[in-house]
């Protein structure tokens, strides 16, 4: 079903026009979800207890999507929230599909969704073990918080503006307050791709 589900949603993305009047009201299942999707991503973080909850979240978006509840831009946001924090490359490739077809049929309130696409186009870059293109991903290990590497030429920083707000000197500015707030020190110097890996390479043993 997924593999048709995104096929679907990308020629929907492609199809899409100026199709916002006449729509029905957004649905408000999947804007509560969305919602407690947030939620918990806010003040002290029990991950544990979020990722259950995240995988909850996420089956019923799915049952809501097959049952046909997405119809206005805020609805396939909305969903689109949900899938960034999936647990599969495939679910973040349906999150960036989602947040284009809301970006693409509906008035983009802020840039939100502007910076849901280039977030989510990053975080499947992430999840290949390729550099990110806008900056909008963030990790933190033993040594401290970074910002994950950024391909630097991959676009402009006009566009890294215009998509999420920030240019990379920005970004990288941000991982300082980013790293205050959570109460650890910045990582520096910030590792490498090939940094990353290497650790996420599995030692060789002998015997």
């Amino acid at each position: 079903m997924s593999k048709i589900l995104f096929a679907s949603l990308l020629a929907l993305c492609l199809n899409a026009g100026a199709r916002a009047e006449g729509l029905p009201a957004d649905h408000a299942e999947l804007a509560a979800l969305r919602k407690q999707d947030q939620a918990d991503r806010q003040g002290k973080i029990d991950w544990s207890e979020v990722a259950l909850r995240d995988a909850a979240r996420l089956a019923r978006v799915r049952a809501l999507m097959r049952e046909g509840a997405m119809r206005t831009a805020a609805d396939y946001e909305n969903a689109a929230w949900v899938f960034q924090h999936g647990d599969t490359a495939e679910d973040i490739r349906i999150a960036h599909a989602l947040a284009t077809l809301a970006m693409n049929i509906g008035a983009d309130d802020g840039g939100r969704r502007r910076w849901l696409v280039a977030a989510s186009w990053d975080r499947l870059l992430m999840r290949q073990q390729q550099p990110q293109w806008y900056g909008t991903q963030f990790l933190s290990d033993a040594k401290g918080m970074y910002l994950y590497p950024v391909a630097v030429d991959a676009v402009t920083d006009e566009e890294r503006k215009k998509m999420i707000g920030l240019t990379l000197a920005e970004s990288q500015a941000k991982t300082v307050e980013m790293a205050r707030n959570a109460g650890i020190p910045v990582r520096d110097p910030a590792p490498t791709i090939e940094d990353l890996k290497r650790a996420s390479k599995p030692s060789a043993k002998g015997g």
